[in-house]
């Protein structure tokens, strides 16, 4: 279980978070990107079952309204928390509610993170800052973070999603 009571279904999962400042370094080198207003991870991308476990088990928290594919692109799925969960802070979120995105077709990984968050995942090897957050159309702590090619992967892939999920969720912060 990780610091916010938030427990992937899966019990494939290894447990486990960690402090932004604590993430490890992420061993190999980063994964290639396109960088423009479709910002996506090129390769690297390892096995689709991690990325389709975690994006199952984020799917199942509280708070979180999922938009089924037939109302949005059907490789694109948008992670939204209910409209009663929100927070009021505006740099939490990709898109209206929307804390993080993934796509499935060229497997890519979006989120909001907070500012210090998003620091420690550049620097430690984990993301890279989406390209549209200095154009001002994304939030400063957006990133595109890599899929997880391994459990070690998706343990750290699942600490930046509670990161993104607990920055967004007012009621994950107590308000």
């Amino acid at each position: 279980m990780n610091n916010l009571g938030i427990m992937p279904k899966s019990k494939k999962r290894v447990a486990g978070s960690f402090a932004s400042n604590a993430l490890p370094v992420r061993k190999g080198a980063r994964p290639k990107t396109i960088i423009g207003p479709l910002h996506i991870q090129c390769n690297g991308h390892g096995d689709p079952k991690y990325l389709k476990q975690l994006v199952d088990d984020v799917l199942t928290w509280p708070h979180i309204e999922y938009t089924p594919p037939m109302a949005s692109p059907p490789d694109t799925i948008f992670i939204r928390l209910e409209e009663a969960a929100t927070s009021s802070d505006s740099s939490a979120f990709i898109s209206a509610r929307e804390f993080a995105r993934v796509l499935l077709g060229a497997p890519t990984i979006y989120l909001a993170l907070p500012l210090v968050s998003a620091h420690w995942a550049i620097l430690r090897g984990w993301a890279e800052p989406h390209y549209l957050r200095s154009f001002g159309l994304m939030p400063a702590g957006a990133v595109l973070v890599y899929t997880p090619k391994n459990r070690e992967e998706l343990a750290v892939c699942y600490s930046l999603f509670a990161e993104a999920y607990y920055f967004a969720c007012k009621f994950a912060k107590g308000q």
